[in-house]
């Protein structure tokens, strides 16, 4: 019979555990901490090992226990009312209330750092038997600006490839003296002249299927920058091994010899050198486009290529689509083959490919989807893969295959492109505007200096007015002082009676004169 024990106060809840004679420490303990019929509905497993029931001996918990779980298991009408239960008329005997589901934020319990201890504790809830953790990504940024490092480093690898493809090719041991090395693929199959153009034709079409998977993913900028950083690693990978090691050329139909320049300088020499390379680069190193070299055996590229693009297309299409990648993985392994009977590779060259590539894209990912793993050991995730730390900081787990139409990636794209012209103008008009304050300061500046300029020849020329004023005047008193004494005294006397004279006039208009002078006058 279900009790009404979500309106019991705590007077209530002291009885009912006198009546089922539970010990006295847990009633003191109850009236206490003023537990109500709520709060003895809402107490989780972890509630009874905790303080203030941490101190109870074995058996006054246990009877505790189960008298709250039998107390819950009737009153599952009232613990949905409250929000501690989803379904109120599901009841397992054998179970406790649902722990997960409850709302852990009214108990101030962090679900994120304490979910351990919750399954430790609730092993026989009942939503335990269903709990899969959430591994999915929850934060999947685009960042597109990570992307084009990721394809600029992909650029400069397959450059330094080929120029290492150039050096090794020139320095590729002779065939007479170095006969091809005994290998158990190639000495039982017998050479097929076109395997190795239909090996490229195999790995053309997996690249396509691969750039229409990247066309619809939605998250396509992280898949493709995690293309580039395996690809230009692994590659990067090869240009050590083809410098290291110069194996001899695994079959007598191919003509290697190295190249021999005409005598010249040194710059001259890698200025022809970097013109091959750079054929080798814009074509791909593929036979189908006329390139041709010999050497770079230690490990396989094009291998490297069918083997990324077949894991790539599987990793990131539905599960469902097993006849693609049933079908990627029969074009991975007959392109492989192809390799093999066009006698362009040892066994070896393959067979290392084909490890280094799948055991680097099985790292990379594993790392990449258990973000714990890689923060707890991040100062050795940093050093011995700096790529995964830096393009992979702001993705947290398993990126899903979620794909987008036609008409929604044309939408995208559209908004991208019009925020992208929106960027440059804003971007200009900044250029403009910091360029016209950087005028008007220059001109500002020179005002000031024309203005600084300009009171300086004021105050020279005043200074010089001063100086020829008083030289005026120097040279006046001389020039009276000659004239004084060149004339006879009577002329002297009367010339000294004017000037005082002068003088006692200039003073009386100067002052007005009184009344009484008026009337006199």
């Amino acid at each position: 019979m279900e009790l009404d024990i979500i309106n019991w106060n705590n007077k209530e809840v002291l009885d009912l555990l006198e009546k089922d004679k539970i010990s006295s420490s847990i009633i003191e303990i109850c009236k206490s901490q003023d537990i109500d019929g709520q709060c003895l509905l809402s107490l989780i497993d972890r509630d009874f090992y905790e303080y203030p029931f941490d101190q109870l001996k074995l058996g006054e918990r246990k009877r505790f226990v189960l008298l709250v779980k039998r107390l819950q298991r009737k009153n599952r009408a009232s613990m949905f009312e409250l929000g501690l239960c989803d379904d109120p008329y599901f009841s397992n005997p054998a179970t406790n209330i649902n722990i997960l589901r409850t709302n852990l934020s009214h108990l101030s319990y962090n679900l994120h750092n304490q979910l351990q201890n919750e399954l430790a504790y609730s092993r026989d809830t009942d939503c335990i038997s269903n709990f899969t953790p959430e591994v999915k990504a929850s934060k999947l940024k685009p960042e597109v600006w990570k992307t084009l490092i990721a394809l600029g480093y992909v650029f400069l690898v397959t450059w330094l490839t080929a120029v290492v493809m150039v050096i090794v090719h020139d320095k590729v041991p002779d065939m007479k003296k170095y006969p091809p090395l005994p290998d158990l693929f190639l000495d039982n199959v017998p050479h097929i002249p076109w395997a190795f153009d239909m090996c490229e034709i195999t790995g053309s079409l997996l690249l396509a299927i691969w750039l229409v998977v990247l066309f619809f993913h939605k998250h396509r900028f992280i898949i493709l920058r995690r293309f580039f950083a395996l690809a230009g690693t692994v590659f990067l990978l090869r240009c050590f091994t083809m410098l290291i090691t110069s194996l001899s050329v695994p079959g007598s139909h191919l003509k290697c010899e190295p190249r021999f320049y005409p005598p010249a300088d040194d710059l001259t020499v890698w200025g022809r050198r970097l013109k091959q390379a750079y054929d080798i680069w814009s074509g791909a190193g593929m036979s189908v486009r006329g390139v041709r070299t010999c050497g770079d055996y230690m490990f396989s590229g094009h291998t490297v290529a069918l083997t990324l693009l077949n894991f790539f297309i599987t990793e990131y299409t539905s599960r469902n689509l097993y006849l693609l990648h049933i079908l990627t993985w029969v074009m991975n392994m007959f392109g492989i083959f192809f390799i093999l009977a066009a006698h362009e590779h040892y066994s070896i060259d393959v067979f290392i490919a084909f490890y280094l590539t799948s055991r680097l894209f099985l790292y990379y990912h594993t790392l990449s989807n258990n973000q714990a793993l890689m923060q707890n050991d991040s100062s050795r995730t940093r050093i011995w893969f700096p790529l995964l730390s830096f393009f992979e900081s702001e993705v947290d787990g398993i990126v899903p295959n979620e794909y987008e139409g036609p008409t929604t990636v044309l939408n995208n794209l559209k908004e991208w492109f019009l925020q992208l012209v929106s960027d440059v103008k804003t971007c200009s008009m900044a250029k403009i505007a910091g360029s016209k304050l950087q005028e008007g300061a220059a001109m500002g500046e020179y005002s000031v200096v024309k203005l600084v300029d300009g009171i300086k020849r004021n105050l020279s020329l005043i200074e010089e007015y001063k100086n020829s004023r008083q030289r005026l005047v120097t040279l006046d008193k001389n020039v009276q002082a000659g004239m004084l004494d060149e004339l006879p005294d009577n002329e002297l006397r009367y010339k000294k009676v004017t000037e005082m004279a002068g003088e006692s006039l200039l003073q009386n208009f100067s002052t007005p004169p009184s009344p009484a002078s008026k009337k006199s006058i």
